[in-house]
């Protein structure tokens, strides 16, 4: 009876907890909204207590503000949702089962519609366009170290500039290489999903001149 008695006292501790630490605005899609409710229902499982839960909302909230705030031809921002999302990782890693699978499973599909707006060039704006978002899709997924992060973020940031930059052709030329083995040494050396490696490699052989590190960029990797 005693133990009963303490579960119902926490059911209903938690229960008035829980506005507050969900207290945001209404969800904008229907990923959020079950992403909310499905945090809602751990806590009242135990799987999750509310300050992890508030560290979850916090950084979803930073994953929305991130979203709005991204413009066409503007400077492209990968550390912030990469922080964002390894944070939200971490705290989703202690939930316990089955409520972990169900958040991990949340995030997947909000992240879906947090890609970044896609980064254009001249030479070839089709896999241009691709280029960002697979990148960014690769970062999201993967295990990248902070620095590698850096690395893909002033990597395609050098590539949008390129074609505003005013120089001239050869200078844009080495710019191109240049950004391109970055990305390449990156992605060899981050942990990444090999499907996610393969896409931005694909899009790096489709963007302009051939020259990546080592002479060429490949097409597969063992």
């Amino acid at each position: 009876m005693t133990s009963i008695l303490r579960a119902l006292s926490l059911s209903i501790v938690l229960a008035a907890q829980l506005p507050m630490a969900l207290a945001q605005e209404k969800p904008t899609s229907p990923a959020q909204e079950k992403f909310q409710q499905d945090m809602k229902a751990a806590v009242l499982n135990g799987s999750i207590t509310i300050p992890q839960l508030k560290e979850l909302k916090e950084n979803a909230e930073i994953l929305k503000t991130y979203k709005a705030s991204q413009t066409p031809g503007g400077p492209v921002d990968l550390i912030t949702p990469w922080k964002a999302v390894s944070k939200m990782k971490a705290v989703m890693a202690t939930v316990k089962q089955p409520d972990r699978d169900t958040l991990d499973q949340d995030l997947e599909v909000m992240m879906l519609n947090k890609e970044p707006t896609p980064v254009s060039t001249e030479a070839a704006p089709n896999p241009g366009k691709k280029l960002g978002k697979d990148i960014f899709t690769a970062v999201m997924h993967g295990k990248p170290t902070e620095a590698q992060v850096k690395t893909l973020q002033d990597s395609l940031n050098g590539l949008q500039s390129i074609k505003t930059s005013g120089e001239g052709k050869l200078q844009q030329f080495m710019a191109l290489k240049k950004a391109k083995g970055d990305i390449e040494q990156t992605m060899d050396a981050g942990e990444f999903r090999p499907q996610d490696r393969q896409a931005v490699l694909n899009d790096l052989n489709s963007l302009g001149p051939q020259g990546g590190a080592g002479g060429g960029l490949r097409r597969g990797r063992s």
